[in-house]
């Protein structure tokens, strides 16, 4: 059962999130060094066995910073299958959103809300050109609502509508991540599965 996080109903969707967030983000610092290279090595393998992501020729993953589940050994190993990886680039300026080649010796730096991307911003690729899109999770729930970072980038990346369920959005997260309930606003973008080191979880 994921563990209750109840924050003050007496605001609005945004002030709800932000007091998850909080909460969050205290669940995730609580975990151990050792506890997180464990969870990182077997969500890795959990995704790696997955039909989904076999056949999937253009697969996103982000760079993960700070007590993130990390993306280190998943992009090491999605390094080695054949296929192109890509990673998001945002600007400070701008909410729009592209992805370019993630490749091994790949410079990075900091963006948006200081997380890594890499340091090129081309070539670049729509994010609805990929086929599979592995999202940062600060929070999740049993409907696959997301509760990110708070900079909005992937929900307006992946506004409009797309076609045959393509990208397949993966968030990728603990399991001490889910929560029962996380507040719902318009232009959420709902994922399609979870990675946790617990496995592969589909919403409906």
């Amino acid at each position: 059962m994921p563990e209750s996080i109840a924050p003050d109903d007496s605001g609005g969707a945004a002030a709800r999130k932000r007091e998850m967030r909080q909460a969050l983000r205290r669940r995730r610092l609580g975990i151990g060094k050792a506890r997180r290279r464990h969870c990182a090595r077997r969500a890795a393998l959990q995704l790696l066995r997955r039909r989904m992501l076999r056949q999937a020729r253009h697969v996103a993953v982000y760079v993960s910073v700070r007590s993130e589940l990390s993306t280190g050994i998943l992009i090491e190993l999605l390094l080695r299958r054949r296929g192109r990886l890509w990673a998001p680039v945002a600007g400070a300026a701008t909410s729009r959103m592209r992805f370019v080649p993630l490749r091994r010796g790949t410079a990075l730096r900091r963006g948006p809300l200081g997380l890594k991307q890499p340091a090129r911003s081309r070539p670049c690729r729509s994010p609805r050109r990929m086929d599979l899109m592995v999202l940062p999770v600060l929070g999740f729930d049993a409907q696959g609502r997301r509760l990110g970072n708070g900079g909005g980038y992937y929900d307006r990346a992946l506004a409009a509508p797309r076609a045959a369920r393509r990208p397949l959005l993966l968030g990728y997260a603990y399991a001490v991540q889910e929560v029962p309930e996380i507040p719902a606003e318009p232009w959420d973008v709902k994922l399609d599965a979870v990675v946790t080191e617990r496995g592969l979880r589909r919403f409906p």
